[in-house]
């Protein structure tokens, strides 16, 4: 007996329907802010050399059209690199600063991109502009692109909510499991959305030294970036430090050193700002040795929205043979750093549970859209 035309239409519509939806929870989308080149080259090293190792994987850059970095570069690059499973999405909608802790031209499209991404992750850059905290803007604050700054808090706002505007209600409450990760600037936009302030710059305030030569000549466990780099002319000089750090007793880096075997770990750092006062609902947990600087944070409802002050992300930390030069003439590698002192297993270990988070995401992602 055939089947009449238009049942055949109705069950073809339905059956692709249940394809789309069940393709749309096979894949593990992650949300990734500031898409450069750069930040494109890391994320993509690392997946395809399975440090962050998730089946299915879909990656989704976004930016703000107002933002002052040239994004035709990274749509070229993917475009040659063949990179199917990375797209670029452009935010047409402006944030003004008096709009960034409340509801906004973006705010539906923030919501969109929560509901369809079981990760979202916020990368290094420039100083925010002091204004967006509520301070006056320090001389050595050097702010390159405030659209940048204004776009991202707001988009962390919308996520985990703050003291600005105790009113909204954010979105990870709906999904109190949902994975945020935030590096360097990242953890600092953390920090500004849900209502604290940063320091300004590390070595006049927390140091009280005025030169560079004076900044250098610390102990390397209290320098945050390169004091050196600036002091030559070539551009190949490395404008990042090596130092450790002091992983409080409990929070999620905790369960990482722990697991790693390393109490003191060896991190990338490249930033002169750090966090000051605490933004509601945030807990430390690391700090530098000294515990002048912040150099972990973690959501004390949302227990998977993390942020830390160094660099995980680079992906010349897990590659052997790369090497950078700190001064002319002195030769190093990051890799071989890690491993001698006993750090490698801990960058990596914060991968391998940031993966094993995004795989078990999806029932969740489930669970709030029925």
């Amino acid at each position: 007996m055939s089947i009449p035309g238009f049942i055949k239409k109705v069950l073809l519509t339905n059956l692709l329907a249940i394809f789309l939806f069940l393709h749309c929870f096979s894949q593990h989308r992650l949300v990734l802010l500031h898409p450069t080149v750069s930040n494109i080259e890391n994320m993509v090293w690392m997946i395809e050399n399975k440090v962050i190792d998730i089946p299915g994987i879909d990656l989704l850059g976004v930016y703000s059209s107002n933002e002052a970095y040239d994004y035709t570069l990274s749509a070229e690059y993917l475009r040659v690199h063949h990179l199917n499973y990375y797209h670029l999405q452009k935010v047409e909608e402006q944030i003004l600063p008096d709009q960034i802790f409340r509801e906004n031209g973006c705010t539906a499209l923030f919501r969109k991109l929560f509901d369809e991404s079981d990760a979202i992750l916020f990368f290094g850059g420039p100083d925010i502009p002091a204004a967006v905290y509520g301070e006056k803007q320090n001389l050595l604050t050097v702010v390159t692109d405030a659209n940048r700054h204004y776009f991202e808090t707001s988009f962390f706002f919308h996520l985990i909510g703050g003291s600005r505007n105790l009113s909204f209600k954010p979105f990870i409450a709906d999904r109190p499991d949902f994975i945020v990760r935030g590096f360097c600037l990242g953890m600092q936009t953390m920090n500004v959305a849900a209502g604290g302030t940063l320091l300004q710059d590390i070595p006049t305030e927390c140091y009280h030294k005025k030169t560079l030569e004076e900044t250098a000549a610390l102990q390397v466990n209290d320098q945050h970036r390169s004091s050196l780099s600036p002091l030559y002319s070539s551009s190949e000089l490395f404008d990042g430090i090596f130092h450790q750090i002091s992983i409080a007793k409990s929070g999620y880096l905790a369960e990482l050193a722990r697991g790693s075997s390393s109490t003191l770990p060896m991190v990338l750092s490249a930033h002169h700002q750090a966090v000051g006062r605490l933004g509601s609902n945030l807990n430390v947990i690391a700090t530098s040795i000294d515990g002048k600087i912040v150099e972990g944070l973690q959501h004390a409802n949302f227990k998977n929205v993390v942020g830390v002050q160094f660099h995980p992300e680079s992906a010349s930390l897990y590659q052997p043979g790369k090497r950078f030069t700190t001064v002319p003439g002195t030769v190093f590698f990051p890799n071989e750093l890690l491993i001698h002192s006993n750090s490698m297993n801990f960058h990596k270990l914060f991968w391998k549970d940031f993966s094993r988070l995004v795989e078990d995401s999806k029932k969740y992602r489930y669970k709030s859209t029925k």
